[in-house]
């Protein structure tokens, strides 16, 4: 962690609480990628109230320990911002072991007898697995690495710019969720109907599920363009920083917009497991033309930190572009070759 918070160029207080909250989380990485396995195995036979249900047991845990360890009520210590790492890390462990309680434990799942009964490890099984879950692992690295590395080069502007440009984007992720959530459930959808042979029912559930996000993304545009300047009060008091916040959300207003399609198709490609596409064009959209139009943007024009915002906007706009054409071919395909089955 050492080189990338001293390329970071923080000051010395923010890097040690940064350096020591890394640290506390760490603990709690294991299992979250265990949860996040069993989630998407609970999600996948459809009990996504169930995965509900444990983010809601989740949220009071980490809210309640956050509580206690950051301000440091009744006798627990003050740590602070290293309090929230700590907090994050026992929450990780507490959706496990509920997640781990309910396969074991209740039906549909009991009946799988998972962690019964143990098995040879099959190396057609990993390869069917990698075969689908490295690019669709890639395709969400390249679009959320993408932010990331935006922060990253963030770092040269001053505190109140960086301030401003998380709390947007902070913003601008939990809108995401929207988009997101229509992207799995059509992978779980798209996925049951290809597989069942009714590729019209798959179609019409791919336009469907983008048609709501493209819609939902409309309403949230409208939200960010009229209460901006109460959505950035949320995050701070200060005049300056609220004004720059309200700037940055209205570069959030486009580039969420065309999450709305580009997340929602992802969905539905990997329900017709077409997934190295989608992986090419990630990359090629968020890092080939994205980051470094916004590279040009903030260094050499007088954008400044907008320009970023604008590179991010052009590469998650060519993706939805090029994710949906992909889409139409593969629907195309999988029709053709219903058609050729039926008359066969």
């Amino acid at each position: 962690m050492s080189p990338i918070l001293n390329f970071m160029n923080l000051e010395p207080t923010v890097r040690d609480v940064a350096f020591r909250f890394l640290s506390a989380i760490s603990f709690g990485i294991i299992p979250l990628f265990g949860y996040t396995v069993l989630r998407s195995c609970i999600d996948a036979l459809g009990q996504t109230r169930v995965s509900m249900l444990i983010t809601l047991i989740a949220l009071p845990v980490n809210v309640g320990l956050n509580y206690l360890l950051i301000i440091g009520k009744f006798g627990f210590p003050r740590l602070g911002g290293v309090g929230a790492g700590v907090a994050s890390a026992i929450t990780y462990w507490v959706i496990f072991s509920v997640a781990l309680l309910f396969i074991y434990r209740a039906e549909p799942f009991a009946s799988l007898r998972i962690f019964r009964k143990f098995y040879f490890i099959s190396l057609k099984s990993f390869k069917d697995l990698m075969k689908i879950g490295v690019p669709i692992g890639f395709s969400i690295f390249f679009e959320t690495a993408v932010f990331s590395a935006v922060t990253l080069l963030m770092s040269r502007f001053d505190t109140v710019t960086i301030a401003a440009h998380q709390a947007a984007i902070n913003f601008a992720t939990t809108l995401y969720m929207i988009p997101l959530s229509i992207c799995m459930s059509l992978t779980i959808l798209v996925g049951f109907e290809t597989g069942s042979g009714r590729q019209k029912d798959a179609r019409q559930y791919a336009i469907m599920g983008i048609g709501l996000a493209a819609i939902l993304s409309l309403a949230t545009a409208l939200l960010l363009f009229f209460a901006g300047y109460h959505v950035a009060g949320l995050y701070s008091d200060e005049p300056d920083v609220i004004s720059l916040i309200q700037h940055f959300l209205i570069y959030a207003i486009f580039f969420q917009i065309s999450d709305a399609i580009a997340t929602p198709t992802q969905g539905a490609l990997r329900g017709y497991k077409d997934v190295n596409p989608a992986f090419i064009i990630c990359f090629i959209a968020y890092w080939v033309i994205g980051l470094p139009t916004g590279y040009v943007l903030a260094t050499y024009t007088d954008l400044g930190a907008y320009g970023y915002w604008i590179g991010l906007i052009t590469g998650l706009a060519i993706g939805a572009a090029l994710l949906l054409t992909r889409l139409v071919k593969v629907q195309r395909r999988y029709a053709t070759q219903a058609d050729a089955q039926a008359h066969h």
